[in-house]
């Protein structure tokens, strides 16, 4: 099998220690592309939140579980009388924050760009929370939704490296990872994700573009071959591999790493 594709580990350190770091975070943030829309848009937070500027003042307050709406128009964001290029919604310590029709961790970023633009500045762990349930049934063994977790960070820190846009670094759908914010997470999800806590799959010392898809067919139809088939890691979970000897099994010669400062 052919080596897998990677950056220079020199480059991944100083990229990921430059994350957009959230309030409260110190750790790696991914900026998620969540929806476009010509049309007002639903906004609110689970706990006491926020509309902030640009200059980092808040602006407007919101209730737990108010709701507001947003709407691009001429350029600027409009939001309850405010307007600007762009606002963020930050919900208080612990909190979420909802948009158009799911609940999502982090904060939104709300940017007049060809109509209204909502992209989620999560944690890192956090997405992988979603990404792991929204990839893999949440029910399947210990050892697959770990080697899931592990594959799915991989992927996201090299989008974050070479993001997909100048504004995010991927979007939600099958095209990047799939990413459907609390409704997709479970606990067997989250317990996957923290115990494979900032592990990532590297060559040569690069990270690892892991491909994957749901079965054999695809891998070899989509990626000629090269990837990890989630049908077949549950296959081999269940035959009592562990989650390293199931990404051994399909990204021969890469080394498990962990990112700076995890």
């Amino acid at each position: 099998m052919r080596l897998w594709m990677g950056w220079a580990a020199g480059v991944m350190s100083v990229m990921i220690g430059a994350g957009w770091p959230v309030a409260g975070y110190t750790a790696v943030t991914m900026r998620v592309f969540l929806t476009r829309t010509h049309h007002p848009i639903t906004l609110g937070t689970s706990t006491p939140g926020h509309v902030i500027d640009a200059y980092g003042r808040p602006v407007m307050a919101i209730p737990p579980l108010g709701r507001i709406q947003a709407q691009a128009r001429n350029g600027l964001v409009h939001i309850a009388g405010q307007r600007a290029p762009f606002f963020w919604l930050q919900p208080s310590h612990g909190g979420y924050v909802y948009a158009g029709d799911g609940w999502y961790r982090g904060r939104l970023l709300l940017l007049a760009r060809d109509g209204l633009s909502v992209i989620n500045y999560v944690d890192l762990e956090e997405y992988l929370y979603s990404v792991v349930g929204a990839e893999m049934y949440a029910h399947w063994p210990t050892a697959a939704l770990q080697a899931q977790a592990v594959a799915a960070r991989s992927y996201a820190v090299t989008k974050r490296i070479r993001p997909a846009d100048t504004y995010y670094d991927l979007g939600t759908t099958e095209r990047h990872q799939v990413y459907k914010g609390l409704r997709s997470e479970r606990p067997s999800t989250r317990a996957a994700v923290d115990a494979t806590r900032g592990q990532i799959l590297t060559y040569r010392g690069g990270v690892v573009l892991t491909q994957y898809a749901a079965n054999d067919n695809i891998v070899r139809d989509v990626f000629g071959g090269r990837g990890m088939s989630q049908q077949r890691a549950y296959e081999l979970a269940k035959r009592q591999y562990n989650y390293l000897q199931i990404l051994g099994h399909f990204y021969p010669g890469t080394r498990l790493g962990r990112i700076h400062g995890y």
